[in-house]
Parts: structure tokens; C-alpha cells; sequence
């Protein structure tokens, strides 16, 4: 413990809240115990939450109810609540979760000695039910950080990254009350669903000159499965609304990036690299829109699904269709081991040569639809998108090498390396980010 003298900055806490007030009482006494301002932010809510709220302002008056007077989303709730604040640091918590006794003054304990601007502690999952226990343990890895510090535009570079980077979530930091003011006052009043918090931290990043991730702090309570449906399936319909919502937001992200490149008069977000940390993010919404058509979508309606997918981010076929090339990777390196070690006539071979083949299949539709994917570059020359590049070739590596199509690349799948053999399964990923955008 820091041994300083100088006051206590004082913390301020955000949660917007709609339609829960079954549990918005245990998740605002467990931060009004500890932050000097607690502002719920109710967004037109239809049951009793805001009446919940005010009666919890009654009963300690550091909690403070907003009501907006429409429902406005996610994303404008939390800029309400961030732009009213006053503290020195802000932290948002969700509606059902809480924060373990202790956790603020351990936070400011800790950034007293190792100031950022961004300050990465981790999360302790509680699951409600059987479904979600399950998912408890990828979860608990997922989403605790690696204790490290990062200073300025190695933080934007380093997040979105396809390795090595750190989850894009607005809780579980706590932020420079000033830094996060400043993000939000450039955020739009518009209506995100699982990437608000992805485009917020987009801006942060920007914006910060620096971040640190704490050791061992797994001092934010995750509750999950609290009136969630766990495996549910998607519509169409549903399937069009996420592409849209996701495809909107690297639209945003564009717009800011294009905005910044051009000349903001802000010096903190002058840099050089935007295309490429625009790359990055255009990946990770690709991947999460397309994980959820893979893992949530019923396989008869995954047509109809793509082209949907497809419509809503026409600017980047290759993202789409890279995503694509991962499944077929994925399955045909599956047939490719139950071929080696004598499973290939096995029913678990039989499914993963049909995906592979359904998979590319459909990827090659959107080439021949695109066919100036194969020539698309930067005004450098490089691929514009590599990671589509990278994925379909060693997608067709071992295509060739199951026999599939073509002559056996060679040696390429002996000994895959980390682009060939994906660390962990898609469905891992897509339900992580499912349940954290709850």
C-alpha cells in the first residue's frame, strides 16, 4: 500500500439501467459504499427502475437518478451519466453486477503508485445457472487482463490487435475522469448494440497516453446468466439488426479516424496509422458479426443470413469473406488430423469435410460477385486486407493437403503455426461476446 498523504481522488460511478430494478439495488449499494458519486442513468425504462433508483438516492445521498425521456440505448445512457460526472476517476458497472468491497480504494491504491489513464482490472464470473457455468471458466480467461503498461499510440495498436490484445469492455476500468469526458463528448447520440463499448474504447484509446493492467484483481462480480437465454437461436431478423449495429460502428470508427487523419485540432490523437488500427477493429466486428451467423444462426437460414450480412458491410467483402476462409481452415485442419491419425471415414470427418466444402463454397461466391479482392491493395502496394489474404491461403494449404482440391501444399499444415491452428474455438469467442453484451 502507497504510504502518500495527498487526498483521495474522488471516484465517481456510472450505471445506465432499463427495464431491471430486480437487481439494480444490490449493484448500486455495492459502489455507493465506495465512490463518491453514483449516477444511475435510467433509460426510459417501462417497470420501476428509475422509482427503484430514487429510492436508493433516498436512502444515500452520494446516488444520483437520471431518466431520459425516451429510450435512447446503451451507448447514450452511458454518455449522460459520463458527462454528469464530476470525479477525478470514472468507472461504469452494469445494472446486474456489482463490485467486491474494497475495489475502488484498492484501484486508487494501485494507480497511485503506477499512474495511467486507463486503469485494466479483472473480473470474477458468477454463474447463475447450470448453462452458465459452463461458459464461467473461458470466460474468467477472457476477460482478466495481462498485468502490463502500455503509453500512448501503442495502446489503440495494441487492443484490436488479432493477438496479444485486450478486451474492448468499458467496465472493469477505471478511467481518468478527464480522458473519459473528453471521449464521450465526441461519441454521436446514436444507438449501438454489442459495439458501443468497442467503439467507445476505440476513442479512448485515442485519446489516452497511457494504460495499465493490474495483477490478479479480479475485483469486478460478472453475474451471468441473470435472465439470460444461454444457446438461444438467432432469426434472420435478428442476425440483420447485430450486421447493422456492427457495421454502423466501424462506419463511426471510420468517420473519426477520417476526421483525425484530416487534420483535429486535438495534438492527443495526431497519428500516423489510422488505416491500420482501422483494419484491426474491421476485422474484430467482421469476426463477432460472423461468429454470431456461425454459432446462433440455424444453418438452413445462414444463406439468407450472409446476404444480409453482406449488404450491411458492402464496403468490406474481403472482412466477410475472410471470416469464411477461417471456418473452412478450421474444418479442413479437423479432417486433415482425423486423416492422419486414420479417422478420415469417421462421421466427425464426413461433417467437417461437408463444412469445409459449404464454407468455401460460399466465400468463393462473394470472389467471383468481387473478383477485384484478389487485386485490391494500399497506396503502398501491400493487400489491402492481409488478413483475408493470409486466412485463404492457408485455408487452400489445407484444402490441397486433405486432398479436397488440387495437389498437396506440402509441408505448410506439418506444423502449424498460431495463423494455422486458431488458439481456441470460434464458439468460445462468439458466446463470450454474446453474453458480454447481454
Amino acid at each position: 500500500m502507497s504510504s502518500s498523504n495527498s487526498p483521495r481522488p474522488s471516484v465517481s460511478v456510472v450505471i445506465p439501467a432499463y427495464n431491471n430494478s430486480r437487481y439494480l439495488p444490490q449493484c448500486v449499494r455495492s459502489v455507493a459504499a465506495q465512490a463518491d458519486e453514483v449516477i444511475v442513468v435510467d433509460d426510459c425504462s417501462t417497470d420501476n427502475t428509475f422509482a427503484v433508483a430514487q429510492s436508493l438516492a433516498a436512502e444515500n445521498p452520494r446516488v444520483h437518478p437520471i431518466r431520459h425521456d425516451r429510450n435512447r440505448g446503451t451507448l447514450a445512457a452511458r454518455k449522460t451519466g459520463v458527462l454528469a460526472s464530476v470525479g477525478d476517476w470514472v468507472l461504469l458497472v452494469d445494472q446486474d453486477d456489482e463490485l467486491e468491497p474494497g475495489t475502488i480504494d484498492r484501484l486508487l491504491d494501485y494507480v497511485r503508485d503506477h499512474p495511467a489513464d486507463i486503469v485494466h482490472y479483472g473480473v470474477r464470473v458468477d454463474a447463475a445457472n447450470e448453462a452458465a457455468q459452463q461458459a464461467a471458466a473461458g470466460m474468467t480467461g477472457f476477460l482478466n487482463p495481462t498485468p502490463r503498461r502500455l503509453e500512448g499510440a501503442e495502446i489503440l495498436r495494441t487492443q484490436f490487435a488479432q493477438s496479444g490484445g485486450f478486451d474492448w469492455h468499458i467496465h472493469h476500468k477505471m478511467f481518468r475522469g478527464d480522458l473519459l469526458r473528453r471521449a464521450y463528448a465526441l461519441a454521436p447520440d446514436t444507438r449501438l448494440l454489442l459495439s458501443d463499448d468497442l467503439f467507445m474504447s476505440f476513442i479512448v484509446d485515442s485519446l489516452a497516453s497511457s494504460y495499465v493492467a493490474i495483477p490478479e484483481s479480479s475485483w469486478y462480480v460478472y453475474h451471468l446468466g441473470r435472465g439470460d437465454t444461454f444457446g438461444a437461436q438467432l432469426t434472420v431478423e435478428a442476425m440483420d439488426t447485430m450486421a447493422d449495429r456492427d457495421a454502423k460502428a466501424l462506419r463511426l470508427i471510420r468517420r473519426f479516424a477520417e476526421s483525425c487523419a484530416a487534420g483535429h485540432d486535438d495534438p492527443a490523437i495526431a497519428r500516423d496509422d489510422w488505416p491500420a488500427r482501422v483494419a484491426d477493429v474491421r476485422d474484430r466486428l467482421a469476426e463477432h458479426t460472423m461468429n454470431e451467423w456461425h454459432d446462433n444462426l440455424p444453418a438452413p437460414l445462414q444463406e439468407a443470413g450472409l446476404q444480409r450480412i453482406l449488404t450491411h458491410f458492402s464496403p468490406d467483402p474481403d472482412a466477410i469473406a475472410a471470416e469464411l476462409w477461417r471456418y473452412v481452415r478450421d474444418h479442413a485442419y479437423a479432417l486433415l488430423v482425423a486423416q492422419r491419425e486414420g479417422r478420415g471415414d469417421s462421421p466427425a470427418a464426413a461433417h467437417d469435410r461437408t463444412e469445409a466444402q459449404r464454407f468455401r463454397d460460399m466465400a468463393l461466391r462473394i470472389e467471383a460477385k468481387h473478383p477485384e479482392l484478389a487485386e485490391r491493395s494500399d497506396p503502398a502496394g501491400r493487400p489491402a486486407n492481409a488478413h483475408y489474404h493470409d486466412l485463404r491461403a492457408v485455408a487452400m494449404g489445407h484444402l490441397k493437403d486433405t486432398g479436397m482440391i488440387g495437389e498437396p501444399a506440402g509441408d505448410q499444415a506439418t506444423e502449424p503455426d498460431q495463423a494455422t491452428q486458431p488458439p481456441q474455438p470460434s464458439g468460445l469467442r462468439a458466446l463470450i461476446a454474446r453474453l458480454l453484451g447481454r
